[in-house]
């Protein structure tokens, strides 16, 4: 295949050739390559030597390059003139040198090497693939990228090239295209091997090659990841290197092909060999801290590989050596790895190899440490043991040593195994002829050293659990033969069958077991488990009589047989058949207490001679029950209740309610409440357990106990055995005064109760009324007093901790309270005694929160005990507290918080004040005795909380002070009765405080508490400015430094942050804390020498200063105070303060002062901030010391805090700072403006608002510019969050208004010059950058910018441009001194300035932060902007005026390209500016510029409007119309007036513009505003009228189209004006018909008329005629149809007229227009211009119903038979008659369609008798067949009732144009017409034979016809082709059609003859035709053409011996269709 000749160079060329053509570029790794291109050879070598000398330091492998790739001779190195073998030295070199580098690659060094490599070798051309070797692993960083562009990858036929779209853009190879381009090639796979392997051969040290092996391992798990399928190729060339990789001693290296072997052996099944491959190279493993690893890679491969189920010997045999493989195979194990799959090959063919080899030892040990470490599942034991089996078969002979392992093998997995053992050897031994288990069980015999024993074992064992009852019992008797020997080596399973069977579901089953084996139990099974199944079974009994009574006896005799009545459990189990119901019970019973069991019991013993002769069971059930309540012998109750505990979960009803009675017995009096507690555990629990039902009447115990036989337990019941713990209970002193709380001891009480209350609650009345019988039970513990169970259920109410009681319950209590005082009916005065605590109850649960419970307690004060008061009971102190709180219900009700402020009202009434002063004492005198609960104490303290008398105070600080001395933790109420007395402390008790009274010990206290955190925070919390100023000096300063000792000595941040606030909220006089300060200035160190501190030697201070108390505290004074807000006397500080300072700076270490010194600089700050009308005293200020700090410190924010303090200092002592000054600066520029911290930014903002306007003090440009340079020359050193406001505010202080240009022109200048030089530099020491992340100092300016307001933004703009203006054209040009030294910089460098000014403007102008900072203006913001805006657009333009001149001054020198972009950038600016102006204020600014006196500025104000008001709708929209008409209007209108006053090309090009501009608002205002519009409209016809031949026609196009839109605006408005414009557009026309192409002004007036015929078309009449005329001549003129997309836009005009006039104008008007212009285009022979009239014609007959026609009909046939005569009068050629009268006939058609036929038919007539009827042969009959056939094929089958009309005239013109049958043909004298004559008629008659669905055909007809056209076969008239064309286009179509139409076979055989006839002329040709017509005749017959068929095939068999070959041809063929069409064969007949 051949080749381009550039592609046949470009294979030849070798990569040297390259060279000799970069002159300006050349490629480079650090370098630009138009920099590369400029360097030296000795930079780029010395650079390149640079890098390898830090390489060799690295690794001095890179020293042996020194003499050859670096040597000092290669600078002249050349390879192109080096010889092959001299290249391949140097390409093994340079391989070497890239390898080695691969570890270093990230480093500069590397990339400076690289650079003398590329620059003097070109590696990157000649050394390719070494390259990418090199920089393939690190593709996801920036280097590579900067690596890769420097390949050349552009040949199409590169492998490298996939990497070719990663060049431009720049960006890093993704994953997924390394991972899809590895699967999808294997030779890359193969450069991936080969790389591998080579860097690790050329690596002395291969460990270091961690980005290599990474790079392996994810390429290569990512083609498999992502291969669709995984071929042998690249398995092929991956293996290699895996099988290097798994024997590798590199950790890395095999790790990762470890990786890639897992990966593989996942992906595809591999072969055998393979995967021996495999396994015997990772079982070599090299590095054993991936043993781990290396297993499960054999794991994961034997669990995808399920097809390899083998290990080979080798593989095997370095397993079996290596350490640690089976713990390590466990541990995976244990992590949940399937280890199955991998263990299963391992042991069989390690237990094969033992038995086989001659070192078997070594595998034996193996499966026995297998065996010994790895837990193996039950499931993988059996197909063990079977492999076992399968190996051993029993007949092999193997040594004595082999057996007895194996032997030993099988006893290990008995042992560790015994249920799998069984298992497996029941299923090996079962019967079966398998062979192969015959086999196994061979082997198990002679393995199994007891086989036979075990063998009956299961026989036995099979038995008893065989599914019939009867083989079970059989088993059991065979199992009580041999129960002895069994016993000893069966023990735990035969235990396991004896429970089976007892709890066997037959009967017969159980029975037996307890009979055979009644004596042998105590041998074979564990007695405690007997006991619990002989429990169930006689539970069974009790529950299921019916079923199991039978064995009751049975189960009896056992239990009584093995136990005594020491067992707690089986006398409660046989309880209940001692108190028998029914008389078949009675046996039962009887057979207890006559057995062993009664003999030997001490209870039931005694009643054997009562009990022998009862026969009746109430009896015996009497006597049983009355000796359980008499009897001293009970079991002791602790082991009842463990007992019932445990058999609680039988849930056997019965069993329980029979458990809780027998505790009742068993319990002593007075019973300890610690034991009742344990009692009380089994009632909760049986009551939570259990359903409890109530029984209707009295019941008694026995009743109770027949319940519970029938699963029923009642409530009565219960509380009977409740009953009995209640009266049997310790009755406890003061029960209504403990503290359950404290007493735990006592919660038995309260849990008690708590039943009781629960089910008194109730919802269910009769359960509550059983539950109130018994509530009132428990008044023993009350001593039978029912106030004291009162108070007690009072004292229960108030218990707020939920642990201990519930909402529920203290809601209980209250009601039970209530319920007790309505029936108890006890006086109220005894309730409400003073001595009593009913009252105090009461009180403190009114403050519960509990609102239902505060409703109940005041039910109780108002009905139970108001209610009941007579007179002197309401005298009581108490009666008078609680009727004046009864008056505050309502509140108590809704906020339980609202009783203490009662109280508080009450109590502080003058009325009765001696009652409530003693109801106060009373209170008081409670809350305070220990005697009473510690939360009724608490809930009184906090109801006295708003009592803030001084006794009061006292006394509960005494009782909160006794609290905080308890040694233990303390509890809710405690803390609350601490918090109350606490909140205590406020403003209106602190005057009352006293150093040494008792609330201020308690206050101390409270404080220095090491354990109550929360009463430290709520006392600092209490302290606030008012309290603090109530209190006097000493307590002030006492409690500020215990405030200041507590943050000081407590890391608890919530007290540190509680302090802190006390400091922020107090009015502090800083003398308070002078003190701390004082001690701070004077502390000592602890280790000073006593004799220096006496002799008062000066001593340096030392470290352990900062850890005393006396420094720690001063540091947390200055920590509190430096910041303080409302401090006094700040002055008083100041001397000790720089004192301190001065102590921290003689420190040798300062580093540990830090901290001290930034405090002490922030409180100086600060106090001097506080110092306010005052003058700071000089000397008190220590300047020195500050600067010192600067200094002498390294920390920088010791250097913030100084330097925030110089700021401030420099209003104040501005001569000290100003003595500084230079140390300050000097500091601040090397350090602060880099640091990035909020300190660094506050101390620029001081420097910037103190020191700065001092500077700049004179206001001179030249003093602002030195500061704003000193600015922007650090500004990319500045932290870049920190930039915006710093420079904001620097240049707030310089009034951006004026200054920030200045600003802008410097950093402009800055980005200039230095912007490159970074760039270089970057470009030179770059590791990893990316040259975007450098900062813009552009972008910056811009940012920055956006922070002022647009009018500063705009007027800085405005300067900007003016400067920009003053600037020369060239640098030699300047004359005066810019902002910009232009004399100091290049050419090149003042134009990139010019350039940047105008870049930035047009960005900052047009970014869309700056868009919406202007968006967000009002409006009149906005409107105040006009003249900035206009001034802005006028600088603009201007600017753009002298460049585009300077442009055109330069277009052929080479700033011509320059001046271009400056100039577009300049029309950027202007277009931003554009787009800021409002809809508004965009008028009035076009407006002032259409007025300027620059022609530019006007003719770009223009463009901008035009631009506005066509591409902007909402610009229309959002306008207010009458404001843009009276503002825009009026400037355009005086524009376009001075159209003949001026004849400049400029102000021509500005008058269209206007002229576009009124054009664009006439289409969106005139609908309006029509008649302002009219006066225009009036205005632009004169104009047109008068300068229509006067003005050029751009003009004149351009007034045309604004009058074409006023007309379609206005439409009715513009008739009176028609006749001024109308004969001109006409005129225009006319002119310019005649042009090549249509012109603009042709184009216009087009558009112009086309608009005026959509708008008027009703008054354009008197202009029709001319318009139809010369519109038609235009359309026939350019063609319509025509594509030329010049000209497709007027024809599409020039056929949307004509189809506008067709459509709208009248018939009545349109025809004589149409007639007369028809009659025009004849008379001047434009005969094509008839087809556009014809279709406005057809337009119009279109849209007209046939009623409406009928009025036009006769103009019409008047007009078509004109029309018509156009052929006959001979004016033209054939083929224009032909095309003319296609035209005509489609509008005679479109008329024709609309007639009925009572009306088509005279037509019709009338136009054959205009054809037929004269006296000479003219060419209408032609024309009248023509019309005929588009009438026929448009009417169909309707044309076939006036067909017969012309048959006969039809037939004989056919004859008449015979050649054949004529000597004279019909025209003598043209054959063109009789040729045209007869195809009309045939095409006529074809369309009549199609459409014929009325047998038109008659014989009559078919007579006529048939010959004639048959005879057409023959007639050669106009030749032999023409003959032949006719016949296939027409004649036999029409013959066929014909026949088809006849539908009579007779006739079909005339015309079939006929046909046939023809098929014998002398003529082949006619022969054919004949033939064919036959054919297709036969075709359209079908089946029909059988009948015809025997006369036919003589003359087929004629014509198959025909002389001419295609005759004969032919007739096959016709045959051949003949028979498809016939469906049979015809070759019979010939």
């Amino acid at each position: 295949m051949s080749t381009s000749l550039a592609e046949q160079l470009q294979r030849l060329a070798v990569p040297q050739t390259s060279v000799f053509k970069r002159d300006k570029k050349r490629a480079s790794l650090l370098f630009d390559p138009k920099e590369a291109a400029n360097l030296t050879k000795e930079t780029v070598y010395q650079i390149g030597v640079d890098g390898l000398e830090e390489l060799k330091n690295r690794n001095p492998v890179f020293q042996q390059f020194e003499n050859t790739l670096f040597h000092i001779t290669s600078k002249d190195f050349e390879r192109s003139v080096e010889s092959a073998e001299s290249n391949q030295r140097l390409n093994k070199n340079i391989r070497k040198f890239l390898l080695l580098l691969s570890p270093h690659f990230l480093l500069n060094c590397s990339y400076k090497a690289l650079e003398w490599l590329v620059h003097r070798y070109y590696i990157h051309e000649y050394n390719k693939e070494d390259l990418l070797m090199l920089i393939l692993p690190y593709h996801e960083t920036n280097i590579f990228v900067r690596a890769l562009q420097l390949l050349n990858l552009r040949e199409p036929n590169d492998k490298w090239g996939w990497l070719k779209p990663l060049q431009k853009p720049g960006i890093h190879l993704p994953k997924q295209t390394l991972y899809n381009h590895a699967a999808s090639d294997v030779y890359f796979l193969e450069f991936v091997s080969n790389f591998v392997l080579t860097t690790i051969k050329e690596h002395e040290k291969p460990a270091c090659l961690t980005v290599v092996f990474n790079f392996y391992w994810t390429t290569f798990t990512g083609a498999l990841e992502y291969s669709q399928e995984i071929n042998e190729a690249q398995v092929t060339q991956m293996l290699p290197v895996l099988l290097k990789g798994l024997t590798s001693e590199i950790p890395d290296f095999a790790a990762a092909s470890y990786i890639i072997t897992a990966k593989l052996v996942t992906k595809t099944q591999l072969s055998d060999k393979i995967l021996e491959k495999f396994l015997e190279k990772v079982t070599q493993l090299k590095v054993t801290s991936l043993l781990t690893e290396a297993m499960l890679v054999l794991v994961v491969l034997y669990q995808s590989q399920t097809q390899y189920p083998s290990i080979s010997e080798l593989a095997l045999n370095n397993i079996c050596k290596r350490e640690g493989f089976a713990k390590t195979l466990e541990q995976l194990n244990t992590d949940g790895i399937h280890i199955y799959s991998f263990l299963k090959p391992l042991l069989w063919n390690a237990i094969l190899c033992a038995l086989t080899k001659e070192n078997g030892d070594i595998y034996m040990n193996f499966v026995d440490s297998i065996l010994a470490d790895v837990k193996i599942d039950e499931e993988f034991v059996e197909a063990l043991f079977v492999s076992v089996l399968d190996i051993y078969n029993g007949k092999d002979q193997y040594p004595e040593k082999t057996f007895q392992w194996l032997k030993e093998f099988i006893k290990k997995i008995e042992k560790q195994h015994p249920m799998s053992f069984d298992f497996i050897v029941k299923n090996v031994m079962t019967t079966t002829n398998d062979p192969v288990q015959i086999q196994h069980q061979k082997a198990l015999r002679k393995l199994v050293h007891n086989f036979t024993d075990i063998q009956d074992s299961f026989e036995l064992f099979e038995k008893l659990y065989h599914p019939n009852s009867k083989i079970r019992i059989e088993g059991l008797k065979m199992l009580h033969k041999k129960c002895k020997i069994l016993v000893q080596k069966e023990g735990e399973m035969l235990q396991n069958a004896f429970f089976d069977r007892l709890n066997d579901d037959s009967l017969e089953v159980v029975r037996e077991t307890l009979v055979l084996f009644k004596e042998e139990f105590p041998k074979v099974v564990n007695m405690n488990d007997l006991k619990k199944v002989l429990i169930n079974l006689l539970n069974k009994c009790q529950n299921d009589k019916r079923n199991w009574w039978e064995i009751c006896s049975a189960v009896l005799d056992v239990f009584c047989f093995h136990y005594d009545d020491s067992d707690v459990k089986v006398f409660i189990a046989i309880l209940p058949f001692l108190l028998p119901s029914f008389d078949d019970e009675l046996d039962a019973a009887k057979q207890i207490i006559f057995s062993e069991y009664g003999k030997k019991s001490k209870i039931l013993g005694p009643l054997k001679v009562k009990l022998r002769g009862l026969a009746k069971f109430k009896f015996f059930s009497n006597v049983v029950f009355k000796k359980l309540q008499e009897d001293k012998n009970l079991p002791d109750v602790r082991l009842v209740v463990d007992a019932l505990k445990e058999m609680h979960e039988q849930n056997d009803v019965l069993q329980r309610y029979l458990g809780l009675l027998l505790l009742g017995l068993c319990l002593p009096d007075g019973c300890s409440p610690e034991t009742c507690n344990l009692v009380l555990d089994v009632f909760e629990i049986y009551l939570n357990t259990s359903k409890l039902t109530m029984v209707k009447g009295e019941a008694t115990v026995f009743d109770f106990i027949m319940l519970a036989k029938g699963h029923k337990f009642t409530i009565q019941g219960f509380l009977y055995c409740l009953k009995n713990l209640i009266l049997k209970t310790k009755v406890p002193e003061r029960i209504h005064t403990i503290d359950f709380v404290y007493e735990k001891s006592s919660l038995f009480y309260l849990r008690l109760l708590q039943i009781l209350i629960k089910g008194y609650c109730s919802h269910k009345e009769v359960k509550s009324e059983i539950y109130l019988d018994y509530l009132r039970v428990y008044t023993h513990l009350c001593e039978d007093n029912i106030l004291t169970m009162i108070e007690l259920l009072l004292n229960i109410s108030i218990i707020n901790d939920d642990e201990i009681v519930t909402d529920e319950f203290r809601l209980g209590c209250v009601k039970s309270v209530r319920n007790l005082l309505s029936k108890a009916k006890i006086p109220a005065q005894e309730i409400i005694d003073i001595n009593k605590t009913i009252v105090p109850y009461i009180l403190v649960g009114l403050h519960m929160s509990n609102e239902k419970q505060r409703k109940i307690l005041m039910e109780i004060v108002t009905e139970n005990i108001l209610n009941e008061l007579d007179a002197d009971g309401k005298k009581i102190p108490y009666g008078k507290l609680l009727m004046k709180l009864s008056k505050y219900q309502l509140e108590i009700l809704l906020d339980h918080e609202q009783i203490p402020l009662v109280t508080f009202n009450v109590l502080s009434q003058k009325r009765d004040e001696n009652e409530l002063k003693q109801v106060l004492d009373v209170l008081l005198q409670t809350a305070c005795n220990n005697r009473y609960p510690i939360y009724l104490r608490s809930g009184l303290t906090s109801l006295l909380a708003h009592v803030n008398s001084l006794d009061v105070y006292t006394d509960t600080s005494k009782l909160a002070l006794n609290i905080l001395h308890k040694d233990r933790e303390l509890n809710g109420a405690e803390l609350e009765i601490i918090h109350k007395n606490i909140l205590r402390f406020n403003s209106s008790t602190a005057n009352l405080l006293e150093e040494n009274s008792v609330i201020y010990q308690f206050l101390k206290s409270c404080l220095s508490h090491n354990i109550i955190i929360k009463s430290k925070i709520e006392i600092l919390n209490q302290i606030d400015r008012e309290l603090f100023s109530q209190l006097n000096r000493n307590i002030q300063m006492s409690i500020l430094d215990s405030i200041i000792e507590l943050a000081t000595n407590n890391q608890n941040p919530d007290v540190l942050q509680a302090a802190a606030h006390v400091f922020k909220r107090i009015d502090l006089d800083a003398t308070l804390i002078l003190p701390q300060l004082q001690q701070m200035r004077d502390v000592k160190s602890p280790k000073q020498d006593e004799t220096k501190r006496k002799k008062r030697i000066g001593i340096i201070p030392t470290v352990d200063i900062l850890d005393t108390n006396e420094w720690r505290k001063g540091v947390t004074v200055l920590e509190f105070i430096q910041d303080k807000k409302k401090i006094r006397k700040t002055a008083a500080l100041l001397r000790v303060l720089f004192e301190v300072l001065k102590k921290c700076l003689d420190f040798d270490e300062q580093a540990s002062v830090e901290y001290p010194k930034q405090l002490i600089l922030s409180t100086i700050l600060h106090s001097c901030n506080k110092i306010e009308g005052e003058p700071l005293p000089e000397n008190a200020f220590n300047m020195q010391l500050v600067v010192q700090c600067v200094r002498a410190s390294q920390n920088p924010q010791t250097h913030h805090h100084a330097l925030l303090l110089l700021a401030h200092t420099a209003s104040l002592i501005p001569k000290q700072v100003l003595h500084h000054i230079i140390a300050i600066f000097t500091f601040v520029g090397s350090s602060v403006l880099r640091h990035d911290d909020a300190y660094s930014f506050q101390i620029i903002t001081k420097i910037i608002e103190t020191i700065i306007p001092i500077l700049i003090e004179d206001g001179r440009m030249e003093s602002v510019e030195k500061v704003l340079r000193v600015f922007v020359d650090a500004i990319l050193d500045i932290p870049e969050h920190r930039r915006m406001p710093l420079f904001k505010q620097l240049l707030t202080h310089l009034d951006p208004k004026e200054n920030l240009y200045l600003f802008f022109l410097i950093i402009f200048e800055a980005h200039v010059v230095h912007g490159h030089m970074e760039k270089q530099k970057i470009n030179k020491n770059r590791s990893l950058v990316n040259l975007d992340e450098v900062p813009k100092r552009l972008d910056i300016a811009a940012d920055l910018a956006r922070e002022f307001s647009p009018e500063i933004v705009i007027v800085s703009c405005i300067k900007v441009l003016e400067y920009l203006r003053k600037l020369p054209e060239e640098k030699n040009d300047a004359t005066s001194k810019f902002v910009f030294d232009i004399k100091r910089y290049t050419a090149k460098q003042f134009r990139h300035y010019k350039y940047v000014i105008i870049t930035f403007t047009a960005n900052l102008l047009s970014s869309t932060q700056f868009v919406n900072q202007v968006a967000k203006l009002s409006d009149d913001e906005i409107l105040g902007l006009e003249s900035l805006f206009k001034d802005m657009i006028i600088n603009i333009l201007n600017y753009i005026q002298v460049t585009s001149k300077v442009a055109e001054r330069n277009s052929n020198t080479p700033q011509a390209q320059y001046w271009k972009v400056i100039l577009h950038h300049s029309y950027d600016v202007l277009d931003a500016i554009n787009a800021l102006l409002t809809n508004q204020l965009f008028l009035m600014v076009i407006r002032g510029l259409m007025v300027y006196s620059l022609s530019t500025v006007r003719k770009r104000a223009l463009e901008l409007l035009n631009n506005k008001l066509q591409h902007n709708s909402e610009f229309i929209n959002e306008c207010d119309k009458t404001e843009l008409y009276n503002t825009i209007v009026s400037p355009l209108v005086n524009i376009i007036k001075s159209i003949n006053t001026n004849d400049e090309p400029e102000q021509e090009l500005i008058i269209q513009k206007a002229l576009f501009s009124l054009k664009l608002l006439v289409k969106h205002l005139a609908q309006e505003n029509p008649d302002k519009f009219t006066q225009i409209l009036d205005f632009i016809s004169d104009l047109i009228k008068a300068n229509v031949n006067k003005i050029n026609e751009n003009t004149l196009a351009s007034l045309i189209l604004c009058l074409a839109e006023l007309c379609n605006t206005l439409k009715a408005r513009a008739i009176s004006t028609l006749n001024k414009f109308m004969p001109i557009l006409i005129k225009i026309l006319k002119s310019h018909k005649n042009l090549d192409t249509p012109n603009l002004l042709l184009i216009s007036d087009i558009t112009a008329i086309q608009k005026i015929v959509d708008s008027l078309p009703l008054f354009i009449s008197p202009y029709l005629e001319k318009l139809l005329y010369e519109v038609a001549l235009l359309s026939c003129k350019w063609n319509m149809e025509s594509e030329d997309p010049k000209i497709a836009p007027f024809t599409l005009k020039l056929k949307g007229i004509l189809q506008k006039l067709g459509l709208v104008i009248p018939l009545r008007v349109l025809l004589p227009s149409i007639e007369n212009s028809y009659n025009s285009v004849i008379a001047k022979k434009k005969f094509a211009a008839i087809a556009p009239l014809m279709m406005i014609l057809l337009e119009n007959l279109s849209n007209l119903k046939g009623s409406e026609i009928q009025g036009y009909l006769n103009e019409l046939t008047s007009f078509f038979m004109c029309a018509l005569q156009f052929r006959a009068d001979g004016h033209c050629t054939h083929e224009q008659a032909n095309e003319v009268e296609e035209h005509i006939n489609k509008a005679m058609v479109k008329l024709v369609l609309k007639l009925s036929e009572s009306t088509f038919r005279p037509l019709y007539f009338k136009l054959y008798d205009w054809a037929v009827r004269s006296n000479a042969k003219t060419e209408r009959i032609i024309t009248f067949y023509n019309v005929s056939v588009s009438f026929a094929n448009s009417l169909k089958g309707l044309f076939v009732l006036f067909a017969g009309h012309f048959l006969n005239n039809a037939a004989t013109l056919l004859d008449n144009c015979n050649q054949i049958k004529q000597d004279e043909l019909y025209f003598d004298d043209d054959n063109d017409k009789n040729i045209a004559l007869l195809e009309n008629i045939l095409k006529t008659l074809s369309a009549i034979f199609l459409y014929d669905s009325q047998k038109f055909v008659t014989k009559e007809r078919f007579d006529v016809l048939m010959q004639p056209v048959v005879d057409q076969l023959e007639n050669t008239l106009g030749g032999i082709e023409n003959l032949e064309k006719r016949a296939k286009d027409v004649l036999i179509p029409c013959i066929a059609q014909f026949a088809v139409a006849t539908a009579d076979d007779a006739l079909w055989k005339q015309m079939n003859y006929q046909i046939l006839l023809k098929t014998r002329h002398n003529s082949p040709n006619i022969r054919l035709i004949a033939l064919e017509c036959l054919s297709e005749t036969a075709k359209k017959l079908g089946e029909d053409f059988l009948p015809l068929l025997p006369e036919t095939i003589p003359f087929l068999a004629e014509l198959l011996e025909d002389e001419d070959e295609n005759v004969e041809k032919s007739c096959q063929k016709a045959v051949q269709e003949l028979e498809k069409v016939l469906g049979e064969p015809l070759q019979k007949y010939f």
